[in-house]
């Protein structure tokens, strides 16, 4: 408690006399000049390390005191005074004098700050840990309080980015606070991400290799974390024994996690972000869409605070939302960053340049098409500049979805095609990302009308035998063909195949109820289907499905859908809002159903032989002239120019057997 209000020295000589008289202070108020500044949070920190409780309301008290004695400086700054130089001076001597000595009362105060948790005073407590060479509270009072408070105080980001080798080697979690502080630039308050992930793996490979040595689970898990993200940052690492190496650490760790809580000396909610959010990374660079979501949204639901693997977790979600199609899941992304847009803290800005595809995505869904401009463009100008973080294959896929809706199809495969030249070539069967981005390109070729540069990707597509990438362009291309008997076929198979995502079901809905209608099939069963791909869009919250058809085709299967089952509905909204006005005329091309009379279905497959005409009309018994009235005819309806066009369109569209040639 407080004693009896102080007065003002009137010169340095009366310093002492005036602090020193009984009950008129505290006996370890000198402690106070050690800090920065004063507010009720040192005060009451301060109070701690001397063995003294003291309420908020004696804290305040004190405060009052010394700012009625004239203390202080100047005024408060959101409850923050500063101490005049003189009293802070008098402060410092009288603990010269004293027992135990600066020193210890350093030690004492780090120890006070790790005991109190306090909001407002972490660059303060660092810097007492700091002085007093207090390693282990210096790398607790990183878990403990937010990185952007604590990197805004130049001593501390100093400090941190300071941390000797074998200091980060005993203490993992400065690793993490030495590769944040480096990465800082102050004067842009940005983020170098390159430079972080360049620190951490270098830590993570050559100090955190032996991680299983240390005495804490916390510990282990952090330094553990940090070996596994730099094995899995080995190229090799990326496919076969690497792999395997960096899931059997991933195991490990898992194992070590279970057993610390279920021992008692369960790990901190800091760590396990940390961890977490590592992991979803990997899965994202490795295309485990599901994996990704998974442990980054345990990460988002872990973090405390502002921290950045939060924030990195959140950035892997929505990337990894966007890129499989699992569109409902982007909500807990969105979320997350909606909750800390508010204070705009450190972190949150940090990483803001990272969310720019997510964010494109999102327009994209929602047919925002300046929006989507407006953060593709941004993200091409900060990836220019990054490495690790500059997401090429899924600034790719975004800008390939753009282009089709908006743009010229035919720059956009080669901007496509410049951003991932490998794309083209040769299917990697085990790598998801090729699936994706093969399936990109199919998706440029139809919008370019290229049915048939699009035919042997999507027969790879087929090959790799994941039906979650390759049922849509599957589907479209078969409609797009006029196979609607195929692509009704391989949407249903889509639909309900368990790995397909929400929007990528709405995109199967919706070329079923394309391929039923032009088909002919009755306006009821076209409706039904329709009514099916709006629900599923809805629920999906894209429109894309019904963005990428011809626009009679769109409007027909709107308006049978709405006369059948009410026009109040997701689609019917978005048309009268005019979501689908700055619209391409349908980024499909539906090829027209190919009727043929009974005698020419018979001489197509012939034609298919090496047979000659002659040979053809002696077996079906009519002469070489009305063979080639029927070939004209076949050519004309499929638009070929010679007998070998002829085939290969007739393929194309499904009339023939795949084989025979």
């Amino acid at each position: 408690m407080a004693g009896s209000p102080l007065s003002a020295p009137s010169s340095s000589s009366s310093w002492h006399g005036s602090l020193a008289g009984a009950g008129s202070w505290p006996q370890w108020l000198p402690r106070v000049g050690l800090a920065d500044f004063c507010s009720i949070e040192v005060l009451l920190t301060v109070a701690i390390s001397a063995g003294t409780e003291v309420s908020r309301g004696g804290a305040r008290a004190i405060l009052a005191n010394l700012e009625a004695a004239g203390f202080f400086r100047d005024s408060a700054v959101g409850g923050v005074f500063l101490l005049r130089p003189e009293v802070k001076a008098m402060m410092l001597a009288e603990l010269e004098r004293g027992e135990p000595g600066i020193e210890r009362v350093r030690k004492q105060l780090s120890a006070a700050g790790l005991a109190r948790p306090a909001g407002g005073i972490g660059p303060q407590l660092a810097k007492w840990a700091l002085e007093s060479g207090d390693w282990a509270g210096f790398e607790a009072i990183w878990r403990m309080h937010s990185p952007g408070d604590l990197l805004a105080d130049p001593a501390v980001r100093d400090g941190y980015a300071a941390v000797p080798t074998e200091l980060r080697a005993r203490h993992p979690g400065l690793s993490f606070a030495a590769a944040l502080a480096s990465a800082y630039e102050p004067g842009s308050d940005r983020l170098d991400l390159d430079r972080m992930a360049t620190a951490l793996i270098r830590d993570g490979r050559t100090l955190h290799g032996d991680w299983v040595s240390h005495r804490t689970a916390e510990a282990r898990v952090v330094a553990g974390t940090l070996w596994m993200l730099a094995q899995a940052a080995i190229p090799e690492s990326l496919a076969g024994a690497g792999r395997e190496v960096t899931t059997h650490t991933y195991e490990d760790l898992l194992d070590l996690i279970r057993h610390s809580s279920l021992s008692g000396a369960a790990v901190s909610a800091r760590a396990l972000t940390f961890f977490h959010s590592i992991v979803s990374l990997v899965s994202l660079l490795r295309g485990d869409w599901s994996r990704a979501r998974r442990e980054g949204e345990f990460a988002m639901i872990l973090s405390e605070g502002c921290g950045l693997p939060g924030f990195l977790a959140a950035l892997v979600v929505g990337s990894a939302c966007a890129m499989s199609g699992g569109t409902q899941d982007s909500a807990v992304t969105e979320k997350f960053l909606a909750d800390h847009a508010a204070h705009q803290c450190s972190p949150g800005v940090w990483l803001e340049p990272a969310f720019h595809l997510v964010k494109a995505d999102s327009a994209l869904r929602a047919l925002d098409r300046e929006q989507a401009r407006h953060y593709l463009r941004l993200h091409a100008v900060d990836a220019s500049s990054t490495q690790w973080f500059n997401a090429r294959r899924m600034h790719a896929a975004v800008m390939s979805t753009a282009a089709i809706l908006w743009e010229d199809p035919e720059q956009g495969l080669a901007a496509f095609d410049s951003l991932v030249p490998e794309s083209g070539g040769e299917l990697q069967q085990a790598n998801p990302w090729d699936r994706l981005l093969l399936r990109c390109r199919v998706e440029l070729l139809l919008a370019l009308g290229a049915g048939s540069r699009a035919e042997q990707l999507v027969e790879d597509l087929l090959a790799s035998g994941d039906d979650s990438v390759s049922a849509v362009p599957a589907a479209w291309y078969y409609l797009c063909a006029g196979r609607f008997d195929d692509a009704l076929s391989k949407a249903d198979e889509g639909i309900f195949e368990l790995k397909v995502s929400l929007a990528d079901r709405a995109f199967l809905y919706a070329a079923k109820s394309a391929a039923l209608q032009q088909g002919g099939a009755g306006d009821e069963l076209v409706a039904s289907a329709a009514t099916a791909a709006c629900v599923t869009c809805a629920q999906a919250n894209t429109l894309l499905p019904f963005a990428a058809l011809p626009a009679p085709v769109r409007g027909y299967l709107v308006g049978e859908h709405g006369r059948q089952h009410g026009s109040d509905c997701f689609l019917s909204r978005a048309v009268r809002r005019g979501a689908f006005d700055s619209l391409r005329d349908g980024a499909l091309t539906i090829a027209p159903p190919l009727r043929l009379t009974p005698r020419e279905e018979v001489l197509l497959p012939l034609l298919a032989t090496a047979a000659t005409v002659q040979e053809i009309a002696d077996q079906q018994y009519v002469s070489v002239n009305t063979i080639r009235k029927q070939v004209v005819s076949l050519r004309l309806k499929f638009g070929a120019a010679s007998r070998d066009d002829l085939i290969r369109r007739a393929h194309e569209a499904g009339l023939l057997n795949r084989t025979a040639k």
